[in-house]
């Protein structure tokens, strides 16, 4: 795990971003991440039943995302510029909140490299800006962790792992802490648009 957390970044620069289609600015926040899955299969959703979408993160950085046909999960597609050695991301969604701009879902990321597994906490709105080629479009953001105060670090016990990452709060689930110290930012279009 430590190798995965030093090349975090690195893996977030190179192998999510190909396979998300991204925009580094996008990635370089410091984010949440665990060694373990933390959507359930059970409280994982479709956001388009039985429909390939585009996962986002502006208008023209989107991946093709079709659903896993062995549980309600999706694979998030490279780009067919990215050649054959390119493997799919899993990703999955769950219900997180109502907010002013429209329903909110928890998505997990599942990034491997060589022999590691890591999952990266992301946040999920529906975009229609973002549709395309009769697509939906979904924008996902990356909640970051760089500015959480030492005292909600005690609260929640989330651990600052490097100068990139955060641990999974163990005083509470993720997404009791995303909707009790991030709300504000999810009710505001503006955070979304990365400004």
């Amino acid at each position: 795990m430590q190798r995965l957390k030093s090349g975090l970044k690195s893996g977030l620069n190179s192998g999510l971003k190909r396979v998300l289609a991204v925009s580094a600015l996008a990635l370089l926040p410091a984010c949440f991440m665990s060694e373990t899955p933390f959507i359930s299969p059970d409280d994982a959703v479709r956001l388009d039943e039985a429909s390939v979408i585009l996962v986002c993160s502006a208008e023209d950085d989107c991946a093709r995302t079709v659903p896993n046909r062995g549980n309600k999960g999706y694979f998030m597609m490279p780009p067919e510029d990215e050649g054959e050695d390119e493997e799919p991301v899993a990703v999955r969604f769950a219900p997180l909140m109502e907010t002013a701009v429209g329903p909110v879902w928890l998505t997990e990321i599942r990034m491997v490299e060589d022999d590691e597994t890591a999952y990266v906490v992301g946040v999920t709105r529906r975009a229609p800006e973002f549709d395309t080629d009769g697509l939906k479009g979904f924008d996902v953001e990356l909640p970051w962790c760089g500015d959480v105060s030492e005292e909600e670090r005690e609260t929640w016990g989330i651990e600052k792992l490097d100068s990139y990452t955060c641990s999974l709060p163990s005083e509470a689930s993720i997404a009791d802490y995303l909707r009790a110290a991030h709300k504000a930012y999810f009710d505001d279009p503006e955070w979304w648009n990365g400004d």
